[in-house]
């Protein structure tokens, strides 16, 4: 389940849908957010080759990240089953 969202940002985008994040797949971004809020563990995001899940390092350690498409990725932080510091943020 996500507990805390990292922006306002990202919030509003997985209540209502809009983004004004250009070049970002909604829909892909959408499913994302679905797959995070189901999850309980790692172990329910590896196993899905199409989320692209990786572990981040440097400021970001301690934190994964999916690919949305092209330089947008979903980044968080799992403990106790939970999500935490949710965001889409464009990483290049």
């Amino acid at each position: 389940m996500i507990e805390t969202w990292a922006n306002g940002g990202t919030r509003r985008f997985a209540e209502t849908g809009e983004s004004k994040l250009t070049g970002m797949d909604v829909e892909a971004a959408q499913d994302l957010l679905a797959v995070l809020e189901a999850a309980t563990s790692l172990k329910d995001l590896s196993p899905l080759k199409s989320v692209g899940l990786y572990k981040l390092d440097g400021d970001r350690k301690g934190k994964w990240a999916m690919t949305i498409n092209g330089p947008w990725r979903l980044c968080f932080r799992l403990e106790d089953g939970n999500a935490y510091d949710v965001e889409i943020v464009d990483c290049h």
